[in-house]
């Protein structure tokens, strides 16, 4: 929210809309995409709700002169902002992924002998183990 309202202050009023929506659609979609695997879709749709909100009122602070009728008919199309075929992205339709459960995959004391040794992550080592630790020197043996 912070990186939206920054890039929508009123410093940027001198540009375009399209200029606007070209820098706000990466951060929108990419804090998305990383946030998918999670419970997030409660907050994708405030996120969306929060960035038309704040583009909103950037125009307004822009055009201020234009009436709400105008702005809606230059600015607004089909429940959403667009210019010049640049829409603001929507994160409440990114798609919400859970990961994948592995169960037997992960090596843990309990399932050691059940791992298949080339879909385990980690290799399971031990403090004895010369590969893991390394040569032991004459002095300490």
């Amino acid at each position: 929210m912070h990186k939206i309202k920054k890039l929508t202050g009123r410093s940027t009023t001198s540009l375009s809309l399209e200029e606007v929506l070209r820098t706000v659609n990466p951060v929108l979609r990419g804090w998305a995409a990383y946030f998918r695997y999670g419970a997030s879709k409660r907050t994708f749709s405030y996120l969306g709700w929060y960035a038309w909100w704040r583009l909103l009122l950037w125009i307004r602070y822009k055009h201020p002169r234009l009436t709400w009728k105008q702005l809606s008919r230059r600015y607004y199309g089909a429940d959403r902002i667009t210019e010049v075929g640049v829409v603001l992205y929507n994160p409440a339709k990114m798609r919400v992924q859970r990961y994948t459960f592995r169960r037997a995959q992960i090596s843990t004391p309990y399932n050691i002998d059940e791992v298949d040794p080339d879909g385990a992550r980690f290799r399971r080592t031990n403090h004895d183990d010369v590969a893991f630790v390394g040569q032991v020197s004459e002095y300490l043996a």
